[in-house]
């Protein structure tokens, strides 16, 4: 995405990364082993994003290069229910969701609880994660009253999207996005199983055998060699590892047309005829059900999260004094409580205000 000059003769040419998330997912197969072989699990990572920005402006807002934080959390297509979503269905956030935008209305204050059950929002485990954005933007400085999740309208939306909301913050510069979360359904694990010609799914163990319906493809493998010489091989291993789905549309078209319009790869379709494959449908019994998981992910950008919480914290107690009021967790201060003369009569008072500052979460111990 943003290319760049390899070498001392610069004839070799490379692409950073437009962001950390990708090498999660060509990881997936080592997580997963990692997690027992177990859905749902998570993933976070953190690194430095690149992006050929033709008018890097705003401070930190708009750069080329700039720090990204992301969390592939994996989960099964058929339940994206989430452990931890009991504690926090009372949450209460500020929505922007598609209605209110569109009537030209502001953001409102909603119960995910209720977000979820009205199906403004997809499932619980993207309503976990908006809730532990909000909580962690507010322990960042933000303030409660200029923060916002704007849901992404119909025309926003990436194809591979079940649903995708921003987290914004207001700032000088307007409302700015500093957090995007994500049901980016099982798009990212799809292509790259395509491209590398690996299986990166997971599966669902049932406790009894199961009985369930496959087709099995059986290719005349010399007939489609000598038909697409060169590109043999190629179809071959396509008609493979097609999924049901597409077995049954091609079984489907051959049984009517004798013929079907096959696009194997990128930019290559070739038409394929009833002598060089055939389906058969077959009941067998089986212990697991391989899925290809989907992904909630949310992204923050560092950078603007910062510059945002600067903002929110920058304050003026006259002309000539300004401060940033930091919350104590990320303040660059430390407190500490000293006698200025050694008498153990102040000893009571000393401790009794550690320990209100302890209570307060300013110190971190007394």
């Amino acid at each position: 995405m943003f290319a760049v000059q390899i070498g001392p003769t610069g004839d070799s040419k490379g692409y950073l990364r437009p962001e950390t998330a990708q090498g999660i997912f060509v990881n997936f197969r080592n997580l997963l082993e990692y997690n027992g072989g177990r859905v749902p699990f998570a993933c976070a990572q953190f690194g430095i994003g690149f992006r050929n920005e033709i008018a890097p402006r705003g401070g930190l807002l708009r750069l080329r290069e700039f720090g990204m934080a992301e969390i592939e959390h994996f989960v099964d297509p058929k339940d994206k229910s989430h452990p931890k979503f009991e504690s926090y269905k009372d949450y209460h956030v500020p929505l922007y969701h598609r209605e209110l935008q569109e009537s030209g209305a502001q953001a409102a204050d909603m119960k995910l609880g209720e977000a979820v059950e009205k199906k403004i929002m997809d499932n619980q485990t993207l309503a976990y994660f908006i809730a532990r954005t909000h909580m962690f933007l507010l322990r960042c400085g933000a303030d409660p009253a200029g923060i916002r999740f704007r849901q992404h309208l119909k025309n926003e939306m990436a194809h591979y999207s079940q649903d995708c909301w921003d987290a914004e913050i207001l700032t000088s510069y307007g409302w700015v996005e500093v957090v995007g979360i994500a049901d980016r359904s099982a798009y990212d694990l799809t292509r790259h199983a395509k491209f590398s010609k690996k299986d990166l799914v997971a599966a669902r163990k049932y406790t009894q055998p199961v009985e369930v319906q496959v087709i099995d493809a059986k290719l005349q493998k010399g007939i489609i060699g000598k038909s697409f010489k060169g590109d043999g091989k190629a179809i071959i291993d396509y008609l493979e590892n097609m999924d049901d789905e597409t077995k049954v549309a091609v079984k489907e078209a051959l049984e009517k047309d004798k013929s079907y319009e096959l696009n194997f790869a990128e930019g290559k379709t070739v038409t394929i005829t009833a002598d060089m494959v055939a389906f058969e449908q077959k009941t067998k019994k089986v212990m697991e059900e391989k899925f290809v998981p989907n992904v909630i992910e949310p992204s923050f950008g560092i950078g603007r999260i910062i510059y945002c919480c600067w903002e929110h914290t920058f304050k003026m107690r006259s002309k000539e004094r300004t401060y940033l009021r930091l919350p104590p967790k990320i303040a660059p201060y430390k407190c500490s409580i000293l006698t200025v003369v050694i008498d153990p009569r102040f000893d009571p008072y000393v401790n009794k205000l550690g320990n209100e500052l302890f209570l307060r979460k300013i110190v971190n111990f007394v």
